[in-house]
């Protein structure tokens, strides 16, 4: 066989092979990551509340400091198959494993670059979950003023 149509067949295989495997991890196998999240980072709690559509996620990270201190971080993200990527405005990036429908893990990526290990159980949801919905994100960034009203 001539060395260009075995490289053809090859490459005809693995786009098939990627290809099949594409559909499988978008043929209602991707993990269910909505709920709620509890993890820690440095001594902190982290708390997520996640919704899910499809592939798509949205959420709101609460972290909770030594102080008592909260911070919250609108997120968005994805899911394929295990495998999730979830971001904030301000640059950070947590990709992960959803290892069993009860755990994630991971690598949080900081806007600076520093790449920190998070792992997360899911918890049950506070009573009043259902009373409080996930709040619209902020229009303007975290920590900034909105614009000035013209009226």
């Amino acid at each position: 066989m001539k060395p260009s149509l075995l490289l053809a067949c090859l490459l005809t295989v693995a786009v098939c092979a990627v290809s099949a495997a594409a559909q499988d991890a978008t043929v209602g196998r991707d993990a269910e990551v909505a709920g709620w999240w509890e993890g820690g980072l440095y001594g902190s709690s982290v708390v997520a509340r996640m919704e899910q559509d499809g592939q798509m996620l949205t959420g709101v990270v609460t972290v909770t400091g030594l102080g008592g201190q909260k911070d919250l971080y609108h997120v968005a993200g994805a899911v394929f198959g295990n495998t999730m990527y979830v971001l904030h405005g301000a640059g950070h990036v947590f990709e992960g494993e959803v290892t069993d429908s009860r755990a994630i893990q991971g690598i949080l990526t900081t806007a600076g670059g520093k790449k920190l290990p998070l792992r997360a159980q899911r918890i049950p949801p506070p009573p009043d979950a259902d009373a409080h919905p996930l709040p619209d994100p902020p229009l303007t960034p975290e920590g900034a003023a909105p614009p000035p009203s013209n009226g």
